[in-house]
């Protein structure tokens, strides 16, 4: 019996020192040497309440992502429609060559007149017969499909089908912020739907860093995918007197556009990617065209710093088949030959390395870019297949290892946790301070001190020696429960100052049905120990009954609620849990051990 109470004592002990250990780092901060807070990095984190923090709201673009779906869908009505007719001329679409498949192509065109419209214009009304149902239906069953005319159709994505792809969509974009969040390792961010289609972040408690870090990382729709440069595309060879006559729309300076002639295609460069974004508006791009935008740093190579830096354009294909979907993995290494920086390496599910062996064995000593989004992440020239389904990104941003080192790992973050489905727009962003005040924050403190404080003197006034090892409870219990907020990671907040408080008072309220419980025996003419043992057995129900209670409540609001109510519902369960062990099971501890020593021959309670 004794070396089991002192296997408790030793496990109490253990615990109080742990919990001390953690907290130290939250109060005396810089004042520890460095190989201890390495140890125990972590800290008291604090509420948008208290300490302020970011908060972010961001629209997400589900009419641009349904656009983009009814762009697929015209692009796969085109190649059943080219099947088809072939089939009514008994030819295999498959095996016509380029030209007789552009003259088939011709005999019909595909426009999108709204984010769930397409038409079908026919220059032959027999061909207008082609378009079925049935061949919708085995591209997109959502979209119906309707005459306009003798010679035209459209296929429309019905209210209904907009509003659950809508939905979808929203929740999709949801799930992959809160997992970007959880992994950039914030404490207690609060991510939730607010309205139709907007998106709001409440991040307590960010280091300037972080706060970079989550802005450019959170708001980056990461779609990732392969396009090979379509080098037949010769969109800006005949634009250099139109580069030349471009005059900035912002401030109506000379650009720094350049016209720049290249074997492969003409492209155009300047010192922001802005810049030629407004020009490439006033250019007329094919629809087989995508314009890709790549930032080109070149460095002094005995330096290694950024000598100078500017933007230009790609002509890529419009239509691929590898995208992000087909990627299982991503992680940060290093280039090989002996080079320092650090790149991103990628790795394909089964498909998509058959896609990416087939794309890389088709454009041998051609390039194909890898993008982010419409960024240009690295365009190398392919010198052969490459059948394992591996690539690389190479990173170019950073004037440092170490930035670029950050880069890549927020980069594999964004990768490794999925792309939006739809792009998402900043809608405000705003750097708070604690919204309290300073004023209020400090009266909270000082009212939560004051009730402490008379719970303590109440307890040794009524309680005596009681009183005493209740109060010494009460002040393992605080301990806990705030390095139990440092262990789960969650901030405390001013409701969690008001949790903190109650299971305090919880406590003191279990002590005290255990005294009243021991007074009740004594009264009756038993013995110390047997008094003991029947006032800590028959007030455990009790207070089993009451904390569960409690805790049920507060799990309830932990689930459904957000904000500072969830931190007062995390304070309140962490409470619950610390105030049952402190009040059962550590001054159970110090009664037991005068006990052994005869120095409770009577109970002062």
């Amino acid at each position: 019996m004794e070396s089991k109470r002192n296997w408790k004592a030793w496990w109490v002990f253990g615990l109080l020192a742990l919990a001390i250990l953690q907290l130290l780092p939250t109060f005396l901060g810089d004042k520890l040497p460095t190989f201890y807070t390495d140890i125990f990095e972590k800290r008291l984190s604090y509420g948008l309440d208290l300490k302020g923090g970011l908060e972010l709201r961001y629209a997400v673009d589900y009419k641009k992502a349904i656009g983009d779906n009814t762009n697929r869908l015209r692009d796969s009505v085109a190649d059943r429609l080219g099947d088809a007719y072939a089939k009514k001329q008994g030819k295999d679409w498959n095996t016509l060559g380029e030209g007789e498949r552009k003259t088939i192509g011709e005999r019909w065109t595909a426009t999108r007149t709204a984010f769930n419209t397409l038409k079908i214009e026919f220059k032959t009304p027999a061909d207008k017969e082609l378009l079925t149902s049935d061949l919708v239906n085995t591209v997109d069953s959502r979209f119906g499909l309707h005459g306009q005319g003798d010679n035209a159709k459209i296929l429309v994505m019905p209210d209904k089908a907009v509003q659950e792809l809508k939905k979808e969509i929203v929740e999709q974009t949801l799930t992959v912020i809160r997992k970007r969040v959880d992994a950039f390792g914030l404490v207690e961010p609060d991510v939730r739907q607010s309205g139709e289609a907007d998106i709001d972040l409440q991040l307590p408690g960010l280091a300037d860093r972080q706060m970079r870090m989550v802005r450019e990382r959170i708001g980056q729709a990461a779609q990732l995918t392969f396009r090979p440069v379509k080098t037949d595309a010769k969109v800006f060879d005949d634009k250099a007197e139109a580069v030349n006559s471009f005059k900035a729309v912002a401030d109506n300076k000379a650009p720094t556009l350049q016209h720049v002639p290249a074997g492969n295609g003409a492209y155009v460069r300047a010192d922001q990617k802005s810049e030629l974004i407004r020009f490439v508006k006033t250019v007329t791009v094919p629809d087989d065209v995508l314009i890709g935008y790549e930032q080109v740093q070149e460095r002094d190579p005995m330096t290694t710093k950024v000598k100078t830096s500017y933007w230009r354009t790609y002509n890529l294909e419009s239509k691929t088949e590898l995208t992000g979907d087909d990627l299982t993995h991503a992680n940060v290494g290093y280039e090989s030959q002996g080079r320092s920086d650090p790149v991103v390496f990628l790795e394909f599910n089964a498909r998509g390395a058959k896609i990416f062996g087939d794309m890389t064995e088709k454009h041998v000593k051609n390039q194909v870019a890898i993008l982010l989004d419409d960024d240009v992440s690295s365009a190398p020239t392919i010198n052969e297949k490459i059948p394992n389904g591996r690539a690389r990104i190479t990173l170019g941003r950073g004037s440092s290892p170490q930035l670029m080192m950050e880069e890549a790992k927020s980069l594999v973050t964004v990768l490794n946790n999925g792309a939006y489905k739809a792009p998402v727009i900043k809608v405000h962003d705003i750097e708070v301070g604690p919204s309290l005040g300073a004023d209020a924050v400090q009266g909270g403190l000082v009212s939560m001190a004051v009730g402490v404080l008379l719970v303590v003197a109440f307890m040794i006034v009524y309680y005596r020696q009681g009183g005493w090892i209740a109060d010494a409870a009460l002040v393992l219990n605080l301990i806990l429960q705030l390095a139990c907020l440092v262990w789960f990671n969650a901030a405390l907040t001013l409701p969690g100052m008001a949790g903190l408080t109650l299971t305090t008072a919880m406590a003191v309220d279990a002590n005290i049905l255990i005294f009243e419980r021991i007074r009740e025996e004594l009264r009756a003419g038993r013995s110390v120990r047997n008094a003991l043992d029947l006032g800590y057995g028959r007030a455990f129900w009790t207070i089993f009954d009451s904390h569960i209670t409690a805790g049920m409540a507060g799990a309830v609001l932990m689930v459904y609620s957000s904000g500072p109510i969830y931190g007062f519902a995390v304070t309140l369960l962490v409470g619950i849990g610390t105030s049952m062990f402190t009040s059962i099971v550590a001054t159970r501890l110090v009664y037991d051990w005068m006990s052994e020593r005869g120095k409770l021959e009577e109970l002062s309670v």
